[in-house]
């Protein structure tokens, strides 16, 4: 079974073109075109057609024998279990979908007490946070402070680094994180925030 990269790629050395042709044909960027045949970004329903256009083919048949996913669960007692991993006094990400997912990460993020010291920068995508407890506070750049209680949440445009504060000295806040593919979560240093991967039973 092929991914839809793969079956790009395929499909575009079937009909003989290169990447550039295919580029102008289509008119998409060849890093673009590139990365979609390597599986390393996602494309849109709209891209899909483009290609599919140019390549003279319908677009359900782009998608016949295309690898299917195994479902990806983390279970409850997982999640209860959560805390114990990572470092207490500091932002911890626990990764909730694969990590070869190209499309979206979903995360359970803890900011702990203290925000000045420890935050989330979000830079160069989409992303979608549920306050799941504490209190959360978003700095957009230029913009007033936002606060965000618990149950409260918030669907953002980051391209210019918004932060994610705990603004509880005293309890940590734990944010349930769904952002693009493209999205970069970094700490107050500029250092990409690593994911702790919650392990399938």
């Amino acid at each position: 079974m092929a991914t839809l990269g793969q079956k790009l790629r395929e499909l575009r050395h079937q009909k003989g073109y290169k990447l550039n042709e295919v580029a102008e044909g289509a008119d998409l960027s060849i890093s673009f075109i590139s990365l979609i045949e390597r599986d390393k970004a996602s494309i849109s329903v709209e891209n899909l057609s483009k290609l599919a256009n140019y390549y003279n083919v319908r677009l359900f048949q782009i998608f016949q024998d295309i690898e299917e996913e195994d479902a990806h669960i983390v279970r409850e007692e997982q999640m209860r279990e959560w805390e114990t991993l990572g470092d207490a006094n500091r932002t911890n990400l626990y990764l909730l979908s694969p990590e070869e997912n190209l499309s979206f990460k979903a995360i359970l993020a803890r900011i702990p007490p203290g925000s000045q010291h420890e935050e989330i920068q979000l830079q160069k995508g989409e992303t979608f946070i549920y306050v799941k407890e504490g209190q959360l506070e978003i700095l957009l750049p230029n913009k007033k402070p936002i606060p965000l209680s618990e149950g409260d949440s918030a669907h953002l445009a980051s391209f210019k680094g918004t932060l994610l504060k705990n603004v509880n000295e005293d309890a940590p806040v734990t944010l349930l994180i769904v952002a693009s593919s493209t999205t970069q979560h970094i700490n107050k240093q500029g250092d990409m925030l690593r994911y702790v991967e919650i392990v399938q039973e």
